[in-house]
C-alpha cells in the first residue's frame, strides 16, 4: 500500500508538472506570436520596408497614380483638417454619402503616405474648441476640408469643390443624388496650390474714390472680399498710385474697383505698361455717371485693351409669382447669369457651369469688343445675360426706368464680364511667355464684389482672382465608380450554385471531417 501510494503520488506530481509545462508553452507561443505581430507592424511603418497591395477591383484602397505622384513629391508634410456636420433635409442622405466618400479617400491617402499627409477630423460637437480653430483658419462655414502647409492654405467645400449634387425634384418626391465625386481631383489641386512657395500679392488702387478694402460693415465696401482673399492664401494690400507712381515690385495683380475720380494719364500709362509686361489686371466699370467713359476712367483703360463699355445698365424682367413677368422695378437691374450664360471652357467659369451655379450682378454694364486688341490676344465672354434682357438707358435723372423701350433700347444677350489673355511683347521663349502671359478681366458690375453680394458670388469672385494670380491649377482625374459586388440572381445560375454550396458542399465537408476525426480517435 505504501509503495502504491508513493507511486500514485509520483504520477500525480508528474501530471501536474506536465500540465504546467504545457501551459507555459502555450503562453510562450502566444507571446512569440504577439511579439512577431508587433515587429511586423513596426517594420511595416518604415518607408523603406512597407509594402501595400490593393486587391480591390477598382483600386479603391490606392490613390490615383497622378495624385500619388503629387503627394510623394510634396516638399514637407501637409495637414488636412476636416470639419463635417450632418446636413439639413433634404441633403441629409446625399450629404452623408459625400462625407463618407471624402473621409474614405483621406483615410486611404493617410495610410498610403503617412509621412506626407496628416489628417485631423474635428468633432463639431465640441463647439468651443472647434470655434477657436475655425477662427484661426478664417472659416465662416462648416462641411469643408482645409489643406494647409505652413502659411499656405486652401479650403475645399464639400458640395461645391468635392461633390456635384443633383438637387432632385420635391414635386415628384425625387431626392437629391450624388452625380459625381471629384475628391481626388479637388485634393490634388489643393495640394498643388499649397506646395507653391510664393504667396501672390494683389494690390487695390486707392486715392480715386475706390471701394474701401477693409470695411466689412458697409454694404457697398469690399472688406469681406479682403477677408476671403486672405483666407484663400492670397495677400491683399492697398496701392496709392498718386503717392507711389511705380507698381510694387512683388505685385501679381492690380485691382481697380469702382473709382469715382479719374486717373491721371501717367497713372494709366504705368498700369498699361504693367499689363503689357505680363502683369494681371482686374478692372470694374465705374458707377459714377459723370466719370463713365471719360478720360482717366476705367472704361478708357479698358478701351486701350480692346474692350468697350456701353452706357446704361443691363436689365431683365422678374417673375411676378403668377406665371408672368414684371418690369419697372429696381430689382430688374440685378441680372442673374447661369447655364449657357457661363463660358463652359474658361477656368474662371468652367467649374461654375459644371456645378450649375449662378452669379448675381447688380447694375451691370454691357461690354463689347472695341478698338484694337493686343497682338495674339484671346478675348472670352465670361458672363452673358439672357436673351430677354435689355440695355436700360438713363433717363433725364441719370437713372433708367427699368422698362424696355423698343424705340432706342437694344435687347440681349450682353457680355457683362470679359477675360483677355495675351503674351507679353518681351517674351524670350514660348515657355517663358506662357508663364508670364498677361491676363485681364473687365467686370461690368462693381457691386458684384461688395459685402452684401459677395456671399452669393464668392465662387465666381475667387475664381477670378485665382486665375489672375495664375493659381488656376488643373489636375484632371476621372471620378471612380463606387465598387459594388452584387450577385445577379435573376439572369445567372448564381442562386443554384449558392444553394449547392450552402446545402451540399459545406455540410458534406463537415461530415467528411467528422468521420476522419472519429477514425483517428479510434486508432
Amino acid at each position: 500500500m505504501v509503495v502504491r501510494e508513493a507511486a500514485g503520488a509520483g504520477r500525480g506530481g508528474t501530471l501536474a508538472w506536465s500540465r504546467s509545462s504545457l501551459l507555459l508553452q502555450v503562453f510562450g507561443v502566444v507571446g512569440l506570436v504577439f511579439l512577431g505581430a508587433v515587429l511586423v507592424t513596426y517594420l511595416g511603418t518604415l518607408p523603406g520596408l512597407r509594402r501595400r497591395f490593393d486587391l480591390t477591383a477598382v483600386g479603391s484602397n490606392t490613390l490615383d497614380e497622378r495624385l500619388a505622384e503629387l503627394v510623394e513629391k510634396l516638399p514637407e508634410p501637409v495637414l488636412v483638417e476636416v470639419f463635417f456636420r450632418p446636413f439639413d433635409y433634404p441633403l441629409t442622405r446625399v450629404g452623408a454619402q459625400a462625407q463618407g466618400r471624402m473621409s474614405q479617400l483621406l483615410h486611404v491617402a493617410r495610410n498610403q503616405f503617412p509621412e506626407k499627409l496628416k489628417v485631423r477630423e474635428h468633432d463639431l460637437a465640441d463647439v468651443a474648441k472647434v470655434s477657436v480653430r475655425m477662427k484661426e483658419l478664417g472659416l465662416e462655414e462648416d462641411n469643408v476640408v482645409v489643406v494647409t502647409r505652413g502659411k499656405h492654405k486652401v479650403v475645399l467645400r464639400l458640395l461645391r469643390d468635392v461633390a456635384r449634387i443633383d438637387p432632385g425634384n420635391p414635386l415628384v418626391e425625387s431626392e437629391p443624388t450624388l452625380e459625381a465625386f471629384r475628391g481626388e481631383e479637388a485634393l490634388g489641386v489643393a495640394l498643388l496650390r499649397v506646395s507653391i512657395e510664393e504667396t501672390p500679392r494683389i494690390v487695390f488702387t486707392v486715392g480715386h474714390g475706390e471701394r474701401d478694402l477693409f470695411d466689412v460693415e458697409k454694404p457697398l465696401a469690399i472688406g469681406r472680399l479682403h477677408s476671403a482673399l486672405v483666407a484663400d492664401g492670397l495677400r491683399a494690400d492697398r496701392w496709392d498710385s498718386s503717392a507711389d507712381p511705380q507698381v510694387p515690385a512683388d505685385a501679381r495683380v492690380i485691382a481697380i474697383v469702382d473709382p469715382q475720380q479719374p486717373f491721371s494719364s501717367a497713372e494709366l500709362e504705368v498700369i498699361e505698361r504693367f499689363v503689357e509686361d505680363g502683369g494681371r489686371l482686374l478692372l470694374t466699370t465705374t458707377g459714377n455717371a459723370a466719370l463713365f467713359g471719360q478720360a482717366g476712367s476705367p472704361e478708357a483703360l479698358a478701351g486701350r485693351l480692346g474692350i468697350g463699355a456701353r452706357a446704361g445698365f443691363v436689365a431683365q424682367p422678374i417673375p411676378d409669382g403668377f406665371g408672368g413677368w414684371r418690369m419697372g422695378l429696381e430689382q430688374c437691374g440685378t441680372i442673374v447669369v447661369a447655364g449657357t450664360g457661363l463660358d463652359r471652357r474658361h477656368p474662371v467659369t468652367e467649374s461654375l457651369w459644371r456645378a450649375d451655379e449662378r452669379v448675381g450682378l447688380p447694375n451691370a454694364r454691357a461690354l463689347v469688343p472695341e478698338g484694337t486688341r493686343p497682338q495674339n490676344s484671346v478675348l472670352v465672354d465670361l458672363l452673358r445675360s439672357t436673351e430677354v434682357s435689355w440695355r436700360d438707358l438713363p433717363q433725364s435723372g441719370g437713372r433708367g426706368d427699368w422698362r424696355f423701350d423698343q424705340r432706342g433700347e437694344e435687347t440681349g444677350p450682353f457680355a457683362v464680364a470679359m477675360a483677355l489673355a495675351f503674351p507679353p511683347a518681351d517674351s524670350r521663349s514660348d515657355a517663358e511667355g506662357e508663364r508670364r502671359a498677361a491676363r485681364v478681366i473687365v467686370l461690368g458690375a462693381s457691386d458684384a464684389l461688395s459685402n452684401d453680394i459677395l456671399g452669393r458670388n464668392r465662387d465666381f469672385v475667387m475664381n477670378v482672382f485665382n486665375w489672375l494670380a495664375q493659381r488656376d491649377y488643373r489636375l484632371v482625374i476621372r471620378p471612380r465608380e463606387v465598387e459594388r459586388r452584387v450577385l445577379d440572381l435573376a439572369n445567372t445560375n448564381a442562386l443554384t450554385l449558392l444553394n449547392v454550396l450552402s446545402f451540399g458542399v459545406l455540410p458534406g465537408l463537415c461530415a467528411v471531417l467528422g468521420v476522419v476525426v472519429a477514425f483517428a480517435r479510434r486508432r
